[in-house]
């Protein structure tokens, strides 16, 4: 009798347990829901504030769940050509990126054919998405009376120690501005312009930074009184500071367009040429050009928010085969330099 009684007490409760059970399931159904698998993994050395906007949009438009995965562009090169889950290069200059053209995926782009004609014939392997001239960027409350017009300036004894730049071996935009002093300071001959560089190494007095974002950030913050930099990094920071001023070389500036690069490896590279697209795109590019201070590479998009109009800068252009073949030999030419000034 003892042993019916037991197990029919069992059995009234079962309902319960059971309908308990069924309750702790649905809420942590509705509560901790997997997070979905991204459709497209992208590695980026822009800024953040500069890849928020886009990616969200880019989502909102096509429903393509983006990661996107921060790095200088060094490390990002590294990462999309050894690892398999990632699609997407989205930056870099093509002067530093080209000579990996033979790990990309020849791109499908009607865009195309509103490219202005320099960008139009480019390898299909890469796709030009804005022009990222390089810029000198100024602390205002710290430079005082010291004028900085140009890379001349930058020699001066009294910004000796005061002034930021990245290792160009790891910095995509500061290999931009040893490429640019080499052809500004050496009368078109990249090689005489070594002979400045080496006394710009001295006035570096030791310190060489390891990012892009360490010269304007350290720039704005007040580490350093000046910095050799990129026009967007430092109009955003013109936005946000009041003390910052902007200096475009008046030896000459080169303008090279940054690119997107699709992995040859991807597995997605439909969802990867819907993001090319998207990044091309008439509306995209006005934004852009209006809103993250970047220069659109289409002939249809002329807005350029706070940028300076391209003529009143004093443009110089580069031999691009010159520098893709001899990226490697400055670069180590330029640590040289460096080495031999800092440690005598």
């Amino acid at each position: 009798m003892d042993f019916l009684k037991r197990y029919k007490a069992i059995f009234i409760m079962l309902p319960v347990v059971a309908a308990f059970i069924c309750a702790v399931m649905l809420f942590f159904k509705l509560n901790f829901k997997p997070e979905r698998q991204p459709d497209l993994v992208v590695v980026s050395p822009h800024p953040t504030a500069f890849v928020i906007p886009l990616i969200n949009e880019f989502e909102n438009e096509t429903g393509i769940k983006t990661e996107v995965i921060s790095l200088g562009t060094s490390d990002a090169l590294k990462r999309i050509m050894n690892d398999k889950d990632v699609d997407v290069l989205w930056g870099g200059s093509i002067l530093t990126v080209s000579s990996y053209t033979d790990k990309f995926y020849a791109c499908e782009n009607p865009n195309r054919e509103h490219f202005e004609e320099r960008f139009e014939a480019v390898d299909d392997r890469i796709t030009c998405f804005t022009l990222v001239p390089s810029v000198i960027m100024i602390n205002t409350d710290l430079i005082g009376d010291i004028e900085v017009n140009g890379y001349e300036d930058l020699l001066n004894p009294e910004l000796k120690g005061r002034i930021a730049f990245a290792n160009p071996g790891k910095s995509s935009s500061s290999f931009e501005h040893l490429v640019n002093m080499l052809y500004a300071m050496g009368g078109e001959d990249p090689e005489k312009g070594f002979e400045y560089v080496g006394k710009f190494c001295e006035n570096l007095n030791g310190t060489l930074l390891s990012s892009s974002s360490a010269v304007y950030e350290g720039v704005a913050n007040g580490e350093f009184t000046v910095g050799l930099t990129f026009e967007e990094a430092a109009v955003t920071m013109l936005k946000s500071n009041k003390h910052i001023k902007i200096v475009y070389m008046e030896e000459g500036v080169v303008f090279t367009p940054d690119g997107i690069y699709v992995s040859l490896e991807s597995e997605r590279k439909n969802y990867a040429e819907e993001f090319v697209r998207f990044m091309t795109s008439e509306n995209a590019q006005r934004f852009i050009a209006a809103n993250l201070g970047r220069r659109s590479v289409r002939n249809d998009v002329t807005e350029l928010g706070l940028l300076a109009p391209l003529n009143e800068i004093n443009t110089i252009s580069v031999q691009k085969e010159n520098v893709i073949a001899s990226k490697d030999m400055w670069i180590a030419r330029f640590e040289r330099l460096f080495d031999e000034v800092n440690h005598e």
